[in-house]
Parts: structure tokens; sequence; C-alpha cells
């Protein structure tokens, strides 16, 4: 006959071998979350399970402030409102087990000192406490706390805990790789977005708006320097508590966005009430108080021109910051990111510059050109700029794309350029001109086409200046082009032409009034001029965006 007292230990050895292996797989199967508050409430709920504990918390340690951050709150009244509130990382008995490294059982927490908070947690009597850091690679990576345990399997309940740092880590290098790839992905497609514009508004709102999605920040703001008024201005913000801040000027030596434009260097700040670069005057005036701040400077390049001509400089033009990080603190992954922003968007920046100034010189000289051209007869002086005026109009009137706009002012400017060629006799002849001094005048439009035709850049232009003496019906000059023939810059600049001509002084006829003028047109309209162009020009009219010129006095 068996003896079964023989048998008691080896069936509780097994029967506790079988339980620990039980946990472990629980454990392996908990580790294979990839959800992150999924993978730490089941961990809890399991080292709750094996100490016999019916409350709990856990928590992270914030290296940055030295602060315990609650994560999991199990079992004591209202757990949600102790989710995300810090403590400080040498507080209470949970704090001396962060700075001890090692587990700290306390079987009464009634005479324990160290124990702060209430034992009365709700209906939860807390009469004991486990509690033990979460250990990786020798260091505290959070804690656990345990209450009122009924068992003290302190190895398999720091073997668990720190299984949970393990996985939690694998967890947060995962997220922050997807996060990190996503982020360079949003990066790339938003340089390509820098790269397709030279509308130095829409490159600044880019980079603002960017500055704050890309670094989870509450919001952005950038700064252009004024060095003329040694002043920062704040150009342009996002998500400011007063979404609409006037214009602000600041001395710019001030504020820690002072410092980063006046040195190049860029600051990360993860608390700005201890850096005495802080201008407070800002939160003032926006509603919002600042926390942390990541500023980087916007740089760009400059050529030397002069002997030394083509050597290149930089020169810091303003900053971008990124204001408050939603969580946790600005990185150096967020540094990087801002900075190739920065770097980017101010390169792009400059050669936007560079082509508004390249094209304003433009622009001058052929208004220069032009006028000394009508200066020729007083009587057509600034006809081309109002005809240029008018044609722009128009184009705006129907919603031209920026790009055709371009080309059509610069045609209508230069429609008139073949009178260079047309002698001053002719074209300031106080009367009527004979059919020989009409055919002269008839010359301009070819002769300003030559002259023009081989340079390669204004190659759009040259219709304007080819056929805006084209009629729809064939018989306009100088080829009598017919109406599918004829360009729409040409037909465009071809009624504000004869706008400005019927509505100006002439040495044999006053102009006229803006009714008879705008019915003149209207009865040229589909045989010699396209009714749509009239309509639009007749609108813009109406709508105060064409000025004739002003009839002169008979004295004058």
């Amino acid at each position: 006959m068996l003896n079964s007292s023989r048998l008691t230990g080896p069936l509780q050895a097994a029967d506790e071998t079988s339980r620990l292996y039980r946990i472990l797989a629980r454990a392996n199967q908990i580790a294979s979350t990839t959800e992150l508050d999924d993978l730490l409430c089941e961990m809890l709920d399991l080292i709750l399970m094996v100490s016999g504990g019916n409350t709990g918390t856990m928590y992270l340690l914030d290296t940055h402030t030295n602060e315990l951050v609650f994560q999991v709150v199990r079992g004591a009244g209202d757990n949600t409102k102790l989710v995300g509130q810090r403590i400080c990382a040498t507080d209470g008995i949970i704090g001396a087990a962060v700075q001890e490294k090692q587990a700290i059982i306390v079987d009464d927490l009634a005479t324990d000192v160290r124990w702060y908070g209430p034992v009365d947690e709700g209906k939860v009597i807390l009469e004991n406490t486990i509690a033990f850091p979460l250990m990786l690679r020798g260091e505290p990576v959070g804690a656990v706390q345990v209450f009122n345990f009924s068992q003290k399997p302190i190895q398999l309940m720091q073997l668990l805990g720190n299984r949970m740092a393990s996985e939690y880590e694998k967890t947060m290098l995962l997220r922050k790789s997807h996060q990190h790839s996503q982020r360079l992905q949003a990066l790339i497609e938003l340089i390509a977005k820098i790269s397709s514009t030279l509308d130095r508004d829409q490159i600044l709102n880019l980079i603002i708006d960017q500055a704050r999605d890309l670094l989870n920040a509450e919001a952005s703001s950038l700064f252009l320097l004024d060095e003329k008024q040694h002043e920062l201005i704040l150009y342009l913000s996002r998500d400011m508590y007063q979404t609409n801040l006037p214009p602000l000027r600041m001395p710019a030596e001030l504020g820690i966005i002072g410092d980063v434009v006046r040195t190049g260097q860029t600051a990360c700040v993860d608390d700005v009430k201890l850096d005495p670069r802080h201008y407070a005057g800002i939160d003032e005036i926006s509603g919002m108080t600042t926390k942390s701040l990541l500023a980087v400077p916007l740089r760009v390049p400059t050529v030397v021109l002069g002997r030394e001509r083509g050597i290149s400089q930089s020169c810091i033009i303003g900053g971008v910051e990124a204001i408050n990080k939603r969580e946790g603190h600005f990185d150096k992954t967020d540094v990087q990111l801002l900075s190739t922003l920065a770097e980017q968007a101010a390169s792009v920046l400059h050669i936007a510059d560079l082509y508004s100034n390249a094209d304003e010189l433009f622009l001058n000289t052929v208004t220069v050109l032009v006028a000394s051209i009508d200066a020729k007869d007083p009587y057509t002086e600034g006809h081309s700029q109002r005809v240029s005026d008018f044609s722009v109009a128009i184009a705006e009137q129907l919603n031209l794309s920026p790009e055709l706009r371009h080309s059509i002012r610069v045609g209508a400017l230069l429609h008139d350029i073949g009178k260079i060629g047309v002698p001053d006799t002719i074209l300031s002849k106080p009367g009527r001109l004979t059919a020989g001094e009409y055919a002269e005048i008839k010359k301009h439009p070819a002769i300003g086409a030559n002259i023009i035709q081989g340079v390669r850049l204004l190659q759009d232009e040259l219709p304007a200046l080819a056929q805006h003496h084209e009629r729809l019906d064939g018989t306009g000059y100088p080829h009598g082009l017919g109406a599918d023939q004829i360009s729409l810059i040409a037909r465009i600049v071809a009624v504000a032409d004869v706008f400005d001509a019927i509505t100006s002084d002439r040495p044999y006829r006053p102009g006229m009034d803006i009714a008879t003028a705008l019915a003149i047109l209207r009865r040229e309209a589909g045989h010699h001029l396209d009714e749509r162009f009239v309509e639009a020009l007749i609108a813009a009219y109406q709508n105060g965006k064409i000025k004739p010129q002003l009839r002169k006095s008979p004295a004058g």
C-alpha cells in the first residue's frame, strides 16, 4: 500500500512547476502584442495575480524630469484620474525602490513613514505593499507597486516586470521607427511641395504648418529679420490662442528666437522658465504659455559681388519655432527634422526672392524701354502701361493661370515696341495720316516681332506684338489672320488696346466717354474683337479694376 504522505512533496512541486509554466506562457502571450496599452495593462494584471494583490500601479520613468508617470492603475477608486499624473522619482516607497534598484516589501503601510498616501482608497483598504523597479540593462525605466498581496514571489514578479520593461522598449522602438518613417516621408513630400513653388507666402505657410505637425507641437511661429530696423517680425504663426495676432515687432536681440537668429545656433529648451533668454512678452500678446521650445535659424546662401564675385556666404534671415511638445520632449530627431525643413525651405525661399528680384528688374527695364518709346508721342504717353494693366485685369476676371497672366502683362507692355522703327514725324503728326503714313504705322507689329523673336524667354509673349492688330474676320494686319489663327494673348491685348485708344485723347479728337467706348467694344465683338474678352473687360471695369486715362481739359 502506497504512503500518500510520501507523494505530497512531489505533487506540490509538480503543481508549482505547472503553475509557473502557465504564468510564463501567459507572459509570452502578452509579450506578443504590439499594442502598448494592452501590454502594460495585461502584464500588471498578471503580476497582481501571482502576488494575490487586489490593487496595483505601474509607472514609467521620465529621465528628463526624474519623475515617475502613472501609466496603469488597477483596483483603487477612479483609476483614470491618476493616469498621466507625475510624482518625483525619489518620493515614497516606490521612489525608494527606484533609487535602491531593488524590491521593497512593507507588511504594514500604516507603520512606514515613507508612505504618504491614504490607506483608504475608495472601497479598498490598503494594508501592505510590494514595490519594485522595472530594470533594463541595469537601470530602472519604471516601477510597479502591488497592494494587499497574499504571496511574495519577488523573483517571479521581478522577472515579469523586467520582461514587461524589455517588451515595452521593443514596442516603443517599433513605434518610433514607424513614426520616424512617417515623418521622413512627410518631410520628403513637404520638400517636394516647397520646391514646386516660388510663391514666398506659400512657402512660409508650408514651413510653419509642417513645423507644428511634424514635431507634434501645440503651435509654431516664424520670425523674419528686418536688418534695417534691427527687429524681428512675427510673420506667421499657427495655433496661438489668439488667432488674429497683431503684427509683432521686437528688438532682434530679445528672446530665445533672437539668440538663435543672432548666433545661428539651434535652441532646444525643455522648460523656458529656466532659460534667461525667454521673452515672456510674446506669451502675453499671444495668450499662450510657452513651456518647451525648439527654434532653428533660417539660413540662406548669398553671393558676394564685385572683384570676389561668386564667393558664397551664408545669411540668416529669420527663425522657425516649434512650441510645446504634446508628448515627451523635443529630441535630437526633432532637431534634425526641423533643421532639415528650415534648410530646404530657406534655400527655396532664397531662390524665390532671386526670381522675384530678377523678374522685377526685367519688368522695370521693359517698362522704362516702353515708356521711352511712348514718350515719342505725347498723346500716347502711358499707353503701353495702361494696355498691360487692362489686359491683366481681363486675365484676372477670367481666372487665367498666374503664368499666363505674367506673359499677358509682359506681352501687352511690349505690344507697340515696333513703333521704334516708325519715323517720329508720323507718330507725332497732329492731323490724320495719309495712306502712305498709315502703311508705315501698319509695319510696327512685324517690326516688334522681329526685334524680340530671337529672345528665347519671350517666345510666349511674341504673338502679342505680332498679332494685336489682327481681326477675327481676317481683315486685320499685318497677315490677315482669322479667328482660329489669332492667339489668346493677342486677342486679349487687342481688346485692351482698342479700349485705351478710344478713351484716350488724340490730336484729332478727344477721348470718348466710357458708355460710348463700351458700346463700341460690344459692336466690334464677334468680327473684330473676341466677345469673351470684351465682356471680361466690361466686368473688370464695373468691378473697379480698370481705370481709363483721365480726359484732358481743353486747355491741357
